[in-house]
């Protein structure tokens, strides 16, 4: 228990309050709250709504150009859909537990709901997991790629005016099975790494772009073959690779940002790499996932001068 919840629960005279609440049956606990925030928007007056409107951070509108921002996914939408990929359209809410039970990502992040749901923090868990339903329900063998423009939503606490609680990122999933030295490793990262190129190109100055590359494992054969594909990317890639090694970042083997210089600045635009979440869920060791992002809204801004 945090140290705001045991102020409340002591005030209450509850000394274990959280712990029981969390022991309570999933339908118990969600009819439970249900009824708390039932009764707690029947006191709620027309003049207290608009003034949590006015004040709540998750409720404000984005600032984009509206139009040429959903101009600009749909772009993206059909350059992935020519390269493979499966645009789907993803519901806000995913289960509870999506990222925080796969990965290293903190409850407190996410916007959790009811009825055994949280708002989607990050859309290719949810691929994880539509990945490893078709895998296990359906015996898929073939290698399944989905790509989306979501709208997220963290919780965390916000410093930096470019950052939002809600924003669009583009996101990339492809999942299939080993077929040894590191084929389909290699394979899917140059496509991932191809793709966020020809999008970020497209809207940004390609010679202020750089693409970096962190290696998080130490796999000599896995290096010096990542090192030989590079050399047949796109010429004009600006490409640095550094050491990083696994200190509690989700990604495995491999990770790549691409970063646009802004006056000597380099501001962080988009980032991927292969995780263990199917692994996980399936579970079968053999199984890879590779997921990545670009975060849409921060290009958009860039590209239209708002940051």
């Amino acid at each position: 228990m945090d140290n705001i919840s045991k102020l409340i629960a002591d005030k209450k005279g509850y000394d274990d309050l959280v712990g029981e609440l969390a022991e309570l049956k999933g339908t118990d606990l969600n009819s439970l709250l249900l009824e708390v925030f039932r009764k707690r928007a029947m006191k709620l007056s027309p003049t207290e709504l608009l003034k949590h409107f006015q004040q709540n951070r998750f409720a404000a509108h984005s600032t984009v150009d509206t139009i040429a921002f959903k101009e600009f996914e749909i772009r993206c939408l059909k350059l992935t859909a020519s390269r493979g990929f499966t645009p789907i359209t993803l519901s806000p809410l995913t289960v509870f537990g999506t990222c925080s039970s796969v990965g290293f990502v903190d409850q407190n992040n996410v916007m959790t709901a009811l009825r055994g749901t949280e708002v989607v923090s990050d859309a290719t868990n949810v691929f994880a997991l539509l990945i490893a339903k078709e895998c296990k329900n359906q015996k898929n063998t073939s290698v399944m790629k989905y790509a989306a423009a979501h709208r997220h939503v963290r919780t965390q606490g916000l410093i930096n005016p470019a950052f939002t609680p809600h924003f669009s990122i583009f996101c990339l999933a492809t999942g299939g099975s080993d077929r040894g030295s590191f084929s389909f490793e290699l394979e899917q990262l140059v496509e991932h790494i191809d793709i966020h190129f020809a999008i970020l190109e497209n809207e940004l100055r390609k010679e202020k772009l750089i693409l970096k590359i962190y290696f998080k494992d130490e796999n000599k054969t896995f290096r010096q073959a990542v090192a030989d594909t590079l050399k047949n990317l796109n010429k004009s890639i600006r490409i640095e690779i550094e050491n990083q090694p696994d200190t509690g970042d989700y990604y495995k083997l491999i990770r790549f940002k691409f970063f646009i210089d802004r006056d000597g600045n380099e501001m962080n635009l988009s980032d991927g790499g292969f995780v263990d979440w199917t692994q996980k869920l399936i579970p079968n060791k053999k199984h890879r996932l590779l997921t990545s992002g670009i975060g849409t809204e921060l290009v958009h801004k860039v590209a239209y001068n708002q940051i």
